[in-house]
């Protein structure tokens, strides 16, 4: 009986109540994006600058930079070289790839990481860095962030270094002058001392001799 009543054709009734179904079915519609060239995008295995690192790789080294140096303000050179390090990566990558669309991300988070780092050097790296985002990727999101954060940001002022001490030369011993006769008012050298002659010894004469 079911598989006879499943056979049986639609009815108006049951045709109508279709066409006035509350919930139509909803149609998924793609949004397309814009186009990107992927010959402009580095390849995710692509290894840039004398560390080798990938896309992926100096985004997560510049991360790991600032995170140590949060807890150890003390390794304010060694973080300001590794940093430049992975900046020679960034900048091997943007040879390479000019308009790749994660260049700015990257620079923008360097940029971040140099004005962090409470060290002259490390600031001046900022100033450049933030120039050579305005000036290779102006219309980047990230370049307007940056303008933004720089106009209402307030710089920690820098620490005044600690003066090192410095190594005392050690006393080297002065050489011996050779001895000299002492000096004789009026310049006049000292008079010598007669050598002592030997007493003479007596000869016997002829006469005394037995």
């Amino acid at each position: 009986m079911f598989g006879a009543a499943s056979c049986l054709p639609a009815t108006a009734e049951t045709t109508t109540a279709a066409k006035h179904d509350p919930k139509p079915a909803t149609t998924v519609r793609l949004v397309s994006k814009s186009k990107v060239d992927i010959t402009q995008l580095a390849p995710a295995d692509e290894y840039f600058g004398p560390l080798k690192l990938s896309e992926l790789g100096i985004n997560n080294t510049i991360r790991d930079l600032g995170r140590r140096y949060d807890v150890n303000h003390d390794s304010f050179e060694q973080t300001l070289t590794s940093a430049e390090l992975a900046e020679r990566s960034i900048r091997e990558w943007e040879h390479k790839y000019p308009h790749d669309t994660q260049l700015p991300r990257s620079i923008y988070f360097l940029q971040r990481l140099y004005t962090k780092v409470l060290y002259q050097p490390s600031r001046d790296r900022a100033h450049a860095t933030a120039l050579w985002l305005f000036n290779d990727f102006k219309s980047s999101p990230q370049a307007k962030q940056l303008k933004k954060t720089l106009a209402a940001e307030h710089l920690a002022p820098l620490p005044v270094p600690t003066p090192r001490p410095t190594e005392q030369p050690a006393l080297q011993p002065s050489p011996e002058a050779p001895s000299q006769p002492p000096s004789v008012p009026g310049g006049s050298a000292p008079p010598s001392v007669p050598a002592a002659s030997a007493p003479p010894v007596a000869v016997p004469t002829a006469s005394a001799l037995p």
